[in-house]
C-alpha cells in the first residue's frame, strides 16, 4: 500500500482470463499488432516473456497482446497502458498484457500490483485471473495482492465493478477487507453493479496570515490569503507559517491547523455512512473535529502509520508528529490501531505513538482551569499553550460541550461528550472563547466565556522608584506612592556661616534619637529609595560651622509616607516574568485593588489593609493568580524558567 492511503486491504478474487490468445504475434510482427502498453520504469531483474521466447525488460519497451511481465526478488516495474492507465508491479510478480485499445485487460497470475486509471469514463482497465474480475470504471486506484493463499484487493479511491469466481456481484466498500474462495477456470461472468466511492473535497480557509498549498498535480506551492479559500483533494499538500493558522473543512471532518504545521491530505472518500481519510503530518499541531457517523482516519507521522476510528461526535488533538504523534481525545471517544493493537481512548486521555508500547494515559491537567459559568473572565498570559474548562459537577444527566471563538457557535472549535473533570482547550494569544454544556435534549445547562490577551509585563510593578521633592516649610509634607517608596529629595534654605548641613530624620513616635542622619555641603540632600518605609516622620536640618559646631536656627518638619492603592488589576514585584526557579521556595510579592480577593494556584492569599501580599510558595513552573473584584474575575498566568531538563 502507499503510505497514508486510506486502505484497509480489500480482498477480492479475480475472474478467469479474458482476451488471452496463445497465438498472439511476437514483437517482430508488431507491424500488424497494436501496441497496448509500455514499460516506463524498470528496476532490478525484470523479464518480458512471449510464448517460448524471453528478453530483459528495458525502460520504454513496448508491450503487445499476450506478452507477460515477470519481476524477480527485489525488483519492480511500472507499466503504462495506451489509455493512460498505470500499473505498479512489486517484486516476484507475474502478469499478462492483453485485450485491445478500448478494451484493455491485465491477467494477474501471482504477486502484487497497484493499478490506477486517470480516465473519467468507463473502459479504463480490467484486471482478470481465475479468481474473478475487477474493472476500473472512472478515475480510481486498486491494489491487488496474491502473495497469500487468499487473494486481496484494496480500493484506494474511485469506482470499480467487481464479480467473484462464481460470477456473483461483489459489493466493495472502500477501506474494508474482503476474502473470497478460489473458483474454477472458465466460469462465466454475470453482469456487475457499479460500486461508487465518493471522493471528499476539503476547503482550506486561512484564519490568520497566509497559508501555502500545492495540488497533487502542481509543481510548486501557492499562497492563499485570509480573504480566499482553496479546495483541496487527494494528494494536496499544505504549509501553515508560524504566525498563521488555517481550517480544513468538509461535511464530516474539520481540521484546525496551528502555525508552523505542514502535511499532506493523502486521500478522503465516503462510501455510504463510512467516511475514510488519510492525513500525513510532518510537523506542527492539528485539531480534528469529527461529526456524528462512522469515520476512519489513517495518520502518518515520523514513526509510521496509525489508524483512528471514530463513531460519534468527537474532537482529537494531534501534536509532535515529527517525533511520533501524541493523540489526545478532547471530547467523545476514539479507537487507535497501531501495530495490530487497538487502544480505546476516552475524553481526557492520550497516547504517544513514539512510545514502544503505546498505552492510554490521562492528559495532564492544565495550570489554568476556568469555571464552567465564568462570565466574561479576563485572562492575561504570555505563551499559555493549553487551558481547561471545568465540567459541571451537578449536570442532571449526560452532557455535551461546545467551544467556539464567538457567541453564536456557528463553527465550534470542539464538540462532543466531555470527560468527568475538565475539557482541554487551546487558548488564543488574543481573542475570546465561548463555551456551553448541553443536556441530552439540547438545552443549555451552563455557559461561560473568557477573553485572552497578552500580559507583556503590564502586571509588573515598576522596577525604578519615582522621585519626590520635600521642602523645609515647617509644615507637614505627605508623599504618596504606589509601587516602591520613592527617592526623597530634601531642599532647605542656606544658613549664614554654615560650612555644611546635617539632615536628621526621626520617627514621629521618638524625637529623642534620630533614625538616620546624613551630612551634606549643599543646601539639599537626596535620600536613596527605600531608606524610609511607609510611616510618619520628623526631619530637621542643623547648620554646622567651620569647626563643626551647630549653629542656631532651623525648624522641625513633618513627613508622611503613604501607600496609595489606586490599582485596577494585579501588580507583581516577584516573581518577574521568566524568573528562574531556584532550589527553595518561590517568592511572591505584589498588590491588588482594595476590596479584592486573591488566589494563587487555587489557594487564598492573605492581604494587608492596603491590598499587599508577600509570601513564599513551593517551587513550581507556573503560577495562576485569580483576582475576584468588583470588575469580575481576572486571571494572570506567570511562567517561570526551570533549570531542570
Amino acid at each position: 500500500m502507499r503510505v497514508l492511503s486510506l486502505t484497509l486491504p480489500l480482498f477480492l478474487l479475480l475472474w478467469g482470463c479474458e482476451g488471452c490468445d496463445p497465438k498472439t504475434p511476437t514483437p517482430t510482427a508488431a507491424a500488424t499488432v497494436a501496441q497496448l502498453a509500455k514499460l516506463t520504469q524498470v528496476q532490478g531483474q525484470v523479464t518480458v516473456l512471449h510464448e517460448t521466447t524471453s528478453r530483459p525488460a528495458r525502460t520504454d519497451d513496448p508491450l503487445y497482446p499476450g506478452e507477460t511481465v515477470v519481476t524477480g526478488a527485489g525488483s519492480s516495474a511500472r507499466v503504462q497502458y495506451v489509455n493512460g492507465a498505470e500499473v505498479e508491479v512489486a517484486e516476484n510478480s507475474r502478469f499478462r498484457v492483453n485485450g485491445a485499445p478500448g478494451a484493455l485487460t491485465l491477467e494477474l497470475e501471482e504477486g502484487r500490483i497497484i493499478s490506477t486509471s486517470a480516465k473519467t469514463s468507463g473502459g479504463g482497465l480490467t484486471v482478470t485471473g481465475r479468481f474473478g474480475k475487477a474493472e476500473l470504471v472512472t478515475a480510481a486506484e486498486m491494489v491487488f495482492d496474491l502473495r497469500d493463499k487468499e487473494p486481496k484487493l484494496t480500493l484506494e479511491y474511485g469506482e470499480i465493478r467487481v464479480i467473484d469466481s462464481a460470477g456473483q456481484a461483489v459489493p466493495v466498500v472502500e477501506g474494508k477487507e474482503m476474502v473470497l474462495s478460489l473458483g474454477k477456470p472458465g466460469q462465466p461472468a454475470s453482469p456487475m453493479p457499479v460500486v461508487v466511492a465518493e471522493e471528499i473535497v476539503f476547503t482550506l480557509k486561512p484564519q490568520g496570515g497566509k497559508a501555502r498549498v500545492r495540488g497533487a498535480q502542481d509543481t510548486a506551492f501557492t499562497d492563499v490569503t485570509p480573504d480566499q479559500t482553496r479546495e483541496l483533494g487527494r494528494g494536496a499538500a499544505f504549509e501553515i507559517p508560524a504566525n498563521a493558522s488555517a481550517r480544513l473543512s468538509s461535511p464530516g471532518l474539520q481540521v484546525n491547523l496551528s502555525g508552523d504545521t505542514a502535511g499532506t491530505l493523502t486521500s478522503a472518500s465516503r462510501q455510504g455512512q463510512q467516511s475514510s481519510y488519510a492525513l500525513q503530518l510532518s510537523r506542527g499541531k492539528a485539531r480534528l473535529q469529527f461529526a456524528s457517523g462512522q469515520h476512519s482516519l489513517k495518520l502518518t507521522d515520523a514513526q509510521g502509520e496509525v489508524e483512528l476510528k471514530v463513531s460519534e461526535q468527537s474532537t482529537l488533538a494531534v501534536s509532535n508528529p515529527q517525533t511520533g504523534a501524541t493523540v489526545t481525545v478532547l471530547t467523545g471517544q476514539a479507537e487507535l490501531v497501531a501495530d495490530g493493537k487497538t487502544t480505546v481512548l476516552k475524553a481526557g486521555e492520550e497516547v504517544q505513538h513514539a512510545s514502544t508500547s503505546p498505552q492510554a494515559a490521562r492528559d495532564t491537567a492544565p495550570a489554568l482551569v476556568l469555571p464552567p459559568d465564568a462570565k466574561a473572565a479576563r485572562v492575561f498570559t504570555d505563551g499559555l499553550t493549553k487551558a481547561g474548562i471545568q465540567v459541571p459537577s451537578e449536570s442532571g444527566g449526560p452532557l455535551r460541550v461546545e467551544v467556539a471563538d464567538e457567541p453564536s457557535f456557528r463553527e465550534p472549535l470542539l464538540a462532543g461528550r466531555p470527560g468527568t473533570d475538565w475539557v482541554r482547550v487551546d487558548p488564543p494569544s488574543r481573542g475570546e472563547l465561548h463555551w456551553r454544556f448541553l443536556g441530552e435534549d439540547g438545552s443549555v445547562r451552563t455557559q461561560g466565556s473568557a477573553r485572552f490577551q497578552p500580559d507583556r509585563g503590564r502586571s509588573s510593578l515598576a522596577s525604578t522608584s519615582p522621585k519626590a521633592e520635600v521642602l523645609e516649610t515647617g509644615l507637614k509634607a505627605t508623599v504618596y506612592f504606589q509601587s516602591a517608596v520613592p527617592s526623597l529629595h530634601f531642599s532647605f534654605d542656606p544658613r549664614p556661616g554654615a560650612r555644611s548641613y546635617q539632615v536628621r530624620i526621626y520617627r514621629a513616635s521618638d524625637v529623642k534619637k534620630p533614625l538616620l542622619q546624613r551630612v551634606t555641603k549643599e543646601n539639599q540632600y537626596s535620600l536613596e529609595p527605600g531608606a524610609l518605609a511607609e510611616g510618619s516622620y520628623l526631619w530637621y536640618v542643623a547648620a554646622l560651622g567651620a569647626g563643626g559646631d551647630e549653629l542656631a536656627g532651623g525648624r522641625m518638619n513633618k513627613l508622611d509616607l503613604v501607600y496609595d492603592n489606586e490599582r485596577r488589576g494585579l501588580a507583581l514585584s516577584r516573581p518577574r516574568p521568566g524568573e528562574r526557579i531556584g532550589k527553595g521556595n518561590v517568592p511572591v510579592e505584589g498588590v491588588v485593588p482594595l476590596g479584592s480577593r486573591l488566589f494563587i494556584n487555587g489557594q487564598a492569599v492573605a492581604l494587608d489593609a492596603k491590598g499587599r501580599f508577600s509570601q513564599r510558595l513551593p517551587s513550581t513552573e507556573v503560577l495562576v493568580f485569580r483576582l475576584v473584584s468588583g470588575q469580575g474575575e481576572a486571571y494572570w498566568v506567570r511562567t517561570l524558567r526551570s533549570d531542570r531538563p
